[in-house]
């Protein structure tokens, strides 16, 4: 522990190359909570509302009275839950309502913890920034007596405008919608056509932002994938962000749109974002995913690690050409040394292609 160490106090961290600049907030969740192209000066992922109160950690807090912004982590679970082993686990879980210890700080990299409150894991991060790309590494530890279970998904909210675009890998061509704003869609937990969906408004490409006075939000998931591997696609300045993950270890997407639909209510402003989010599970809460056998495990003392790769391309991209970045083959392997992602040549170096 890093309490009385100048280290502990620093906030915010700020990493950055000639091509992308990443800050961290350790106090607040540790979350990420700028994601920016030096190139294009686009900035990412959505902002925190100013002035806003602090929370105090606990397992009754709403996610929605937090940040909601940024990337954060949700672990031991996403949506709140009480009828879970273990006990009560709190909206989005536990770290992001957490101070994080930096345990390291040198150069282009980050290492930081917290230790949960609603179960003994030690959750470890490093992040680190290399040309226009950002590298997570995760370790997460049962620390306690007892067998743990929990349900891991990263959590980037993307900022977005009308008309932008989500790329999934071409063996997607159906989801399950997990939840809609409009009551009128089916929810029956059976699979759907992506991107096209039936909403009382008619058809609808889910994969094309909408702009916020549609108030529209859904959560869908992907089937268990082969390629870790999305995109969302900023038509404003032909700019993309590519997300790549071990599907051997996280082999699920959930894709969240908001359209202006959530919060339903309270004084929080209305959320206008996408978030793409790598997962254990195709499931919203950790008691799900325990009923559907897909809750993770780990023995007293035991550990699991996993890493994600966020490349920013060049700016000036057409979006057939972004869509061919994200959907060209790689190969991904992890253990616990090493994580490689590799394709035919980077995606930043791409431009223009029709």
């Amino acid at each position: 522990m890093l309490s009385s160490s100048p280290l502990a106090r620093i906030e915010p961290v700020t990493l950055s190359t000639d091509e992308i600049e990443v800050t961290v907030v350790p106090q607040e969740g540790g979350r990420i909570a700028s994601l920016r192209s030096v190139q294009s000066g686009l900035e990412f992922l959505t902002q925190a509302r100013p002035g806003r109160p602090a929370i105090e950690p606990g397992v009754d807090v709403s996610f929605q009275h937090g940040p909601c912004a940024g990337a954060e982590e949700c672990l031991p679970t996403v949506g709140a839950c009480g009828d879970c082993t273990g006990g009560p686990a709190p909206d989005h879980g536990d770290f992001w309502q957490l101070h994080w210890e930096v345990d390291s700080l040198a150069g282009r990299r980050l290492e930081m913890h917290a230790i949960g409150f609603s179960r003994p894991l030690r959750f470890e991060r490093v992040v680190e920034v290399h040309n226009a790309s950002l590298s997570l590494g995760y370790r997460v530890v049962n620390v306690g007596s007892e067998s743990l279970s929990f349900l891991y998904a990263w959590h980037p909210l993307f900022a977005v405008e009308a008309g932008d675009r989500v790329v999934l890998p071409p063996e997607v061509v159906d989801v399950t919608l997990s939840y809609s704003r409009d009551e009128a869609m089916v929810r029956n937990g059976g699979f759907l056509q992506w991107p096209a969906l039936q909403s009382k408004k008619g058809l609808r490409d889910l994969s094309v932002a909408l702009s916020p006075h549609h108030e529209t939000a859904e959560m869908i998931y992907t089937r268990k994938l082969e390629v870790g591997r999305c995109g969302l696609f900023r038509r404003s300045v032909g700019q993309g962000v590519i997300v790549s993950f071990d599907s051997s270890r996280l082999p699920y997407l959930g894709i969240w749109l908001c359209f202006g639909g959530w919060p339903v209510a309270g004084a929080e402003p209305k959320q206008f974002a996408v978030a793409l989010e790598p997962t254990t599970a195709p499931c919203n809460t950790l008691s799900d995913s325990e009923r559907a056998g897909l809750a993770i495990k780990l023995a007293p003392g035991c550990s699991l690690e996993w890493k994600l790769r966020v490349d920013l391309t060049l700016p000036g991209l057409t979006y057939q050409g972004f869509k061919a970045d994200v959907q060209r083959k790689e190969s991904v392997r992890t253990d616990s040394s090493v994580w490689e992602i590799t394709t035919e040549d980077p995606p930043r170096t791409r431009k223009g292609v029709p």
